[in-house]
């Protein structure tokens, strides 16, 4: 990782309200692109799924 874990807290604890539960996605840069339409998900065993589709802004629909 780039950054320790306690510098991504610190940082996003900054510009938003952490609360319990709340998941801080680290990614790898620059491992995988991500295309407009794409779908992402989180899984965690006992949790429902976390899917999201991907929308590119800059992409004229």
């Amino acid at each position: 990782m780039t950054f320790l874990p306690w510098n991504l807290i610190s940082f996003h604890s900054k510009v938003m309200t952490l609360l319990p539960g709340d998941i801080i996605s680290t990614g790898t840069p620059g491992a995988v692109v991500i295309r407009n339409g794409d779908v992402v998900s989180c899984e965690i065993d006992g949790f429902t799924p976390l899917v999201n589709s991907v929308q590119d802004l800059k992409v004229e629909n």
